[in-house]
């Protein structure tokens, strides 16, 4: 390493006698009071001993001490120093000025001032803390601040070849003399940095300067460092298969190839390659890789490019996997130009109708995530993509963004508002473009009101928002404000007919006569006797009576309209053929292979947490109608479960 530089300015000045005598000549003197921090001496009366003294870190002005309470307690500081400098009032301009424009500068500047141009990070910060307070503008909070500064600072002095900054905290910053040459010393501070990341860290600046002021460093022994380095790495995966290392072990092999490559030939064919990178990676693992590698242009490419080179002629589909894996939706950032990219790659393939056909295909199946939705609306009026956009503008793409946004929100923790939500309401034109198609038909009444139905019991959006994107739809189909404004607007009411046990419809029957008979009876009487009491705006208990009462209300109108529906059936009418109304049913579940059973019963005899299933709810709708030995797919919120009919029964027989 370059030698360190020499104090230029001596040690610090401990003589009380020396800042008595400087302010005698009319200028400040400079002291550290272990507790209040910098002082500025301003006077000394001679006859009393004393010295008048300001602490600005503390705001005490003209604070009167005993010169003798100076001796051994209170440090004289040296009057040319930085720290001095940042509270002298001809000087304290010119430090601020390097405070917010040369961090390394005022670096450099306190270091000087020790006599082995070195001190711990402690005593570094210490000192950087006063000078930066002294060029705080009132108000500001001072730690936060700081701290926000010396962030910024350390990303700085990184790249000053001329200070050393330590690894850990605690250890030395050195001043250094400026290296002659970038290269070696970047070189030797990868061979003596404590560990892979820090290496990484390193050999991406190496890969990042410019070749003509690195050039020394890329030699065939270099060369063979950093490939051993990398290898120890991978030698890591095979016994512990460490996922989460495999997107920064392939940017070390990027950087490593880009740094040696303006001096060693096919650099890229030297052992570890990516390719090996990515011969190592499962479909999983791979998706991993694409979601954590820096989302340029350039990586997502050259990741591509790897793809295709390693899989041959099933590159694509493990392209499209990519685009289709369900964590591509769960990233804070960067998913949108990966897919953009990914999508740009496939289509200069000439696989653009591929695309189309597999987006189409997934938004049936409800596997169009969520950052491929966002590239879809975004790029609905491209010329470039039309092909591929076009046919999913469409009534069902309105339904994928609404499941996609509720299946997020259930498994969000984050208050933060979903991506997909966000588009959907701030492009105040997309309900209208993919109900009413410039180039198609405009959506059916009942469709409306399907998708009416989806929002509104949505868990992606408040109440304000939800009205504000009924008024859209109500737009497009006025009766929208009709259903919204329905209270019971769930999967009985959308039946045209529900098959029902004699008990259950009982039961029903039951409700409604307590409700008619008793429960709004004793509501009206509570209306009557509120009434009595005056005022009705201020009546707390008319207000209440008034709520039984229409929640009463809506509930009878509610039990008398599903009732009317309700066919009683004893399920004897069930087969062994096909998956029915009172089928008692084995099915095995591809996820984990587990076997479970299921009856499926009225429309008012579920009990899910007993395998009991009401023919009309979500995942029984889609058992229906299979056969024994079938495998089928069903699709609850976005998340596709793969099943296989074991065997059917009558639930009737088992009884």
């Amino acid at each position: 390493m370059s030698n360190k530089a020499l104090n230029p300015q001596g040690g610090k000045i401990n003589s009380l006698q020396a800042a008595i005598d400087l302010v005698a000549t009319g200028q400040p003197a400079f002291c550290l009071h272990q507790a209040w921090g910098i002082g500025v001496i301003r006077a000394y009366d001679e006859a009393t001993k004393r010295l008048t003294v300001d602490f600005p870190e503390q705001n005490k002005k003209a604070h009167v001490m005993d010169a003798a309470f100076f001796l051994g307690k209170i440090e004289v500081i040296n009057p040319n120093g930085v720290v001095a400098k940042a509270y002298g009032d001809t000087t304290k301009a010119a430090i601020a000025n390097i405070v917010a424009n040369d961090p390394a500068g005022v670096v450099k500047a306190l270091l000087a001032e020790y006599p082995t141009g070195e001190c711990t990070s402690y005593a570094l910060e210490a000192n950087l803390d006063r000078v930066y307070f002294a060029s705080l503008p009132a108000g500001k909070d001072r730690a936060t601040s700081f701290k926000a500064w010396w962030t910024k600072a350390r990303a700085a002095l990184r790249k000053d070849r001329a200070i050393l900054v330590p690894e850990r905290k605690g250890g030395l910053y050195a001043l250094l003399e400026a290296p002659k040459d970038l290269g070696e010393d970047l070189f030797a501070q990868y061979e003596g940095a404590p560990n892979f990341e820090r290496k990484l860290v390193l050999l991406e600046e190496l890969a990042d300067c410019a070749s003509s002021e690195t050039r020394s460093a890329a030699t065939a022994a270099n060369l063979e460092k950093v490939s051993a380095d990398l290898a120890k790495e991978i030698k890591k995966l095979e016994t512990a298969r460490k996922r989460d290392n495999l997107p920064a072990i392939l940017g070390g092999i990027w950087n490593r190839d880009k740094f040696f490559r303006s001096s060693v030939e096919n650099v890229e064919t030297v052992s570890p390659t990516a390719s090996e990178i990515i011969a190592l990676c499962t479909e999983s693992d791979l998706a991993f890789v694409a979601l954590n590698i820096p989302h340029t242009t350039e990586k997502i490419r050259s990741l591509l490019d790897l793809v295709r080179a390693h899989h041959g002629d099933n590159w694509s589909e493990r392209a499209f996997d990519l685009l289709r894996n369900r964590d591509i939706g769960g990233t804070k950032s960067g998913s949108a130009k990966l897919v953009s990219e990914s999508i740009a790659y496939l289509c200069d393939q000439e696989l653009a109708a591929a695309v189309s056909a597999r987006f189409a295909q997934w938004l049936e199946t409800r596997e169009l995530r969520a950052p491929v939705i966002i590239w879809v609306i975004k790029n609905r009026d491209s010329k470039k993509y039309a092909d591929i956009v076009g046919r999913l503008i469409n009534p069902s793409l309105l339904g994928a963004i609404l499941s996609s946004i509720d299946t997020e929100s259930l498994e969000s923790n984050s208050t933060a508002r979903i991506p997909l939500a966000n588009e959907l309401i701030k492009d105040k034109e997309l309900i209208a473009n993919i109900l009413i198609p410039a180039d198609g038909k405009k959506a059916d009444s009942e469709t409306i009101f399907d998708l009416t139905r989806t929002m509104m019991s949505s868990q992606g959006f408040d109440e304000m928002t939800k009205k504000a994107l009924l008024s859209r739809l109500a737009k497009i189909e006025p009766h929208v404000q009709r259903l919204a404004k329905s209270k019971h607007s769930g999967s009985e009411a959308e039946e045209k007919e529900l098959l029902v046990s004699k008990l259950s419809k009982e039961e029903k029957e039951r409700e409604l006569e307590d409700i008619v008979k008793v429960r709004l009876p004793a509501v009206k009487e509570a209306i009557q006797i509120a009434k009595e009491h005056g005022d009705l705006k201020e009546n707390s208990e008319y207000k209440m009576a008034r709520q039984d009462h229409d929640t009463l209300a809506a509930r009878r109108a509610e039990l008398d309209g599903i009732l009317k529906k309700a066919k009683v059936t004893d399920f004897k009418e069930a087969n062994t053929d096909t998956i029915s109304v009172g089928s008692s049913v084995v099915l095995r579940r591809g996820s984990d292979q587990a076997e479970i059973a299921y009856d499926l019963l009225g429309a008012w005899d579920g009990e899910p947490e007993k395998n009991i299933l009401s023919y009309i709810s979500p995942l029984a709708k889609q058992f229906l109608n299979h056969k024994t030995g079938e495998t089928f797919t069903t699709n609850i919120n976005g998340k596709a479960e793969n099943w296989t009919v074991i065997r059917i029964t009558r639930w009737v027989d088992k009884r």
